[in-house]
């Protein structure tokens, strides 16, 4: 595994990281992997999402399983149009 070393970072910041840690009863620097590798798994989750096409991607997982013809058509996103009025809104 490797190592890094994070230079600069304001006493505030460090404080908020110790409190952090401590509520969540983990050392600060298990505090801080922890908050790296979320951030890390939310950004591999948002580019998977915007690189692949969703319905195409679940259309290939599903593929001879449960969809038959075209009972999984989805429009495009940009075939939607503006929405629909909701009633009582002001």
């Amino acid at each position: 595994m490797a190592t890094i070393t994070i230079r600069k970072v304001d006493d505030g910041r460090i404080a908020l990281l110790k409190r952090e840690a401590e509520e969540n009863n983990r050392s600060m620097e298990s505090q801080a992997r922890s908050i790296i590798e979320d951030h890390l798994a939310a950004y591999v989750a948002k580019r998977t999402m915007n690189a692949a096409d969703f319905v195409a991607e679940m259309r290939e997982l599903l593929d001879g399983e449960y969809i038959e013809g075209d009972e999984f058509d989805v429009r495009d996103r940009q075939d939607y149009g503006r929405p629909l009025p909701f009633e009582g809104a002001s």
